[in-house]
């Protein structure tokens, strides 16, 4: 496992910056969504594994975080 995602979605309202990162696992993909907030970093949301990286994109992309801001 890399700890470099493969690919990086990220929202920000200029208080709260939300962050996700989509990671190869050894059987699998699996997706974090993280906020940043006063200089805090704390995990909001983590997958399971998936069988592709398209999958755990998707994932990403319908919660409710980055779904009407990620095109």
């Amino acid at each position: 496992m890399s700890n470099h995602a493969l690919e990086v979605f990220e929202v920000s309202d200029g208080f709260v910056r939300v962050f996700a990162g989509v990671y190869a696992e050894n059987d699998g993909f699996f997706a974090e969504i993280h906020e940043q907030r006063d200089g805090a970093i704390r995990r909001l949301d983590k997958s399971d594994i998936m069988p592709s990286r398209e999958i755990a994109e998707a994932w990403v992309q319908s919660r409710s975080w980055f779904k009407n801001n990620v095109a």
